[in-house]
């Protein structure tokens, strides 16, 4: 059985010459990779879906208890839902990595056969960022810890906006690198954090991009419920499959065209001819 033969017309003469002018003609090329990602996503994001209405329907069972010790129940309860959520965004991140390096080729020019490009980004990328994700996690849980003992706002808010404005960003950039290029852990991290001080403002708004387009299944059941009434609870489920399915391929798309710019003029310049301005038009 002989492989689907690529249509799309990859000529240096059609190529954009910019990133952002690129963003645009991704949609016009193949917009259906777009929804084959969000697809795939929305795959690798199920377990954390289930696991989000399972967590939301065992807390309705708890608070319909008035005991005295409803307090301690749901402490409890937001430490094994985090926990929950730190080991099933794992499976996410896996993902998100291969849905990465399918953009990267997209991008480049290369001809896209989903599946094997998929796997194939899974295989070679998604140990390290895996084993990151894991690190970032107990980041999380040390500020949640924080969060959770601590009665001052102040105090109690620092560690989460610091792991929200710091931490994801420098993640984002790792797994990126990672996607990118063969290099050692401590390379990764170095990298990492130079390309979050260098682009430090549109680092953060990435961050915020990606919260928005997934940031209603971390939401806690608490809090949800002091926003909308209870009889509409459920919306939660249907905006987080549409921002995954849809908002989330189209984020990392504009993340993934970003950092190739950014990697373009920091290091492929100079180190890395073959990737240098690769899918442009740059005569």
């Amino acid at each position: 059985m002989k492989k689907k033969v690529n249509h799309i017309d990859y000529s240096k003469a059609s190529l954009p010459r910019t990133r952002r002018v690129q963003f645009g003609d991704c949609f016009k090329m193949n917009y259906l990779l777009i929804l084959k990602c969000g697809l795939m996503l929305l795959l690798f994001f199920s377990p954390l879906i289930g696991f989000s209405i399972f967590a939301d329907l065992y807390y309705v069972s708890l608070v319909s208890n008035s005991t005295e010790a409803i307090k301690e129940t749901i402490l409890i309860y937001d430490y094994l839902l985090n926990l929950g959520f730190i080991l099933l965004s794992l499976v996410a991140i896996v993902g998100i990595t291969g849905v990465i390096y399918v953009l990267r080729n997209f991008i480049w020019g290369e001809g896209i056969f989903f599946g094997s490009d998929f796997a194939r980004g899974i295989k070679q990328n998604a140990g390290k960022n895996t084993l990151f994700a894991v690190v970032f996690g107990i980041f999380y849980a040390l500020a949640f810890f924080v969060y959770s003992v601590f009665p001052d706002a102040i105090v109690s808010l620092l560690p989460l906006l610091l792991f929200i404005l710091i931490f994801l960003p420098v993640f984002l950039w790792i797994i990126l690198l990672n996607n990118f290029y063969e290099s050692k852990w401590t390379s990764l991290v170095r990298n990492g954090l130079f390309f979050y001080v260098r682009n430090i403002g549109w680092s953060i708004l990435g961050i915020l991009m990606l919260i928005f387009s997934i940031g209603w299944l971390f939401i806690p059941y608490e809090l949800l419920l002091s926003i909308i009434p209870f009889e509409i609870a459920w919306l939660k489920y249907v905006i987080s499959v549409v921002g995954i399915v849809f908002l989330l391929p189209i984020t990392l798309l504009a993340v993934v065209l970003f950092s190739t710019a950014k990697f373009d003029e920091y290091i492929n310049k100079d180190n890395y001819l073959d990737y240098y301005l690769r899918g442009l038009n740059h005569d």
